[in-house]
């Protein structure tokens, strides 16, 4: 007879967890924050490039022209530069390792990985072109559905995946912290409403899908007799299949457009600070895929997607202090108006999101609840 503790009876931050061999003595792993090291540690790069993708889009929004990130919608340049990047941190991590097949790579898993990376890839497409057609403020409406939309996917697909009443009232704070930025403005696009629309509601589904299904990969192979496939290959191979994708669309398409889709959108005199912007962002990339892979594997789709919510919160704050200089638009304090709502509205979402992560992770029975078999 065997305990093993369930990842998911796991509380998020503060419950003590204890490690069992296979004769049920406690190997008593070091925890920070109630959690396995290595295990908070990924989580944090996971929050913490969130924060830096933000501030990565916007260096690059401010550097071009036409309200886009040095490329247009329709180019899906970074979204290129970011599943190679993914590839790439993916194989190198994967390759360290004396078997990075190890595991059970069976039709089922292989079938899951596949689905979870085309609905990523078709997703990140979305989310491009809504950004740069809907603009940033249509899509922050449709785009704060993720975090509850994958919670709610997650209980339907991932057995044992359980959400308390408690947790839900964190997480609802944690959508609504998101619309309030948005909420009430007038919904303005910089280019087509009902295209930026259409893409954003797409997108948000989507990516929120392939939560749970990138944790199916995990419980799926765990179950057969070779055991659970490597999260580093699970990144790589998940990527590889949009990375190739992608890069036949350059080929025939960005590549013969390149003056029009790339050239044109770059301010004159900073060709070398969009370089700067693109290498940052594909190692963002790259870290923060990584990180989700040992995340959600690690800790379940549900305190991965309710860690967008610290994300976001992150992002509002630290744009205003790299930012708010420059575009005023990225002040903690401007929303888009004079009014008192406008001023308050991203330090009340900021305090939302929080304090949503904060009842979350404070929701769990301070008893660990294990499995015998």
């Amino acid at each position: 007879m065997k305990n093993e503790h369930t990842m998911h009876d796991m509380d998020f931050l503060l419950i003590p967890t204890h490690d069992f061999d296979e004769e049920g003595n406690n190997t008593n792993r070091r925890l920070c924050l109630g959690m396995e090291c290595w295990t908070f540690v990924w989580l944090f790069v996971f929050c913490a490039t969130g924060v830096g993708l933000g501030l990565c889009y916007e260096f690059l929004e401010i550097h071009s022209f036409h309200h886009a990130p040095g490329a247009s919608a329709d180019s899906f340049f970074l979204v290129l530069l970011g599943y190679w990047s993914q590839a790439l941190f993916g194989f190198a991590f994967a390759f360290s390792k004396t078997n990075f097949m190890e595991g059970a790579w069976s039709k089922p898993v292989i079938a899951i990985l596949l689905l979870s990376s085309i609905c990523d890839g078709i997703a990140q497409a979305l989310d491009f072109v809504g950004q740069v057609e809907g603009g940033y403020m249509l899509f922050t409406i449709f785009h704060s559905s993720v975090t509850l939309f994958s919670c709610i996917i997650a209980i339907c697909m991932v057995k044992n995946t359980f959400v308390s009443r408690r947790q839900w009232f964190g997480i609802s704070l944690i959508v609504v912290g998101l619309l309030a930025t948005s909420i009430p403005n007038p919904v303005s696009s910089p280019g087509s409403f009902f295209t930026g629309l259409f893409c954003s509601l797409g997108g948000s589904l989507l990516l929120a899908a392939s939560y749970p299904l990138s944790e199916l990969v995990f419980r799926i192979s765990k179950e057969k007799e070779l055991g659970q496939v490597r999260e580093e290959t699970a990144c790589f191979l998940g990527a590889l299949i949009n990375s190739i994708g992608y890069s036949l669309y350059t080929i025939f398409h960005t590549i013969p457009h390149w003056k029009k889709d790339i050239s044109d959108y770059i301010k004159p005199g900073s060709s070398k600070l969009i370089i700067t912007g693109y290498v940052m962002y594909g190692i963002l990339v790259g870290l923060h895929s990584l990180s989700f892979w040992k995340s959600v594997n690690r800790l379940g789709t549900v305190p991965t997607a309710v860690a967008k919510g610290a994300q976001q919160a992150g992002v509002f704050v630290f744009s205003h202090v790299v930012f708010c200089s420059i575009d005023p638009n990225e002040c903690i304090f401007y929303n888009h108006g004079d009014g008192l709502w406008n001023k308050m509205q991203k330090s009340v979402a900021a305090s939302l999101c929080l304090i949503g992560v904060l009842i979350y992770s404070l929701s769990k029975e301070k008893k660990g609840t294990y499995i015998s078999s």
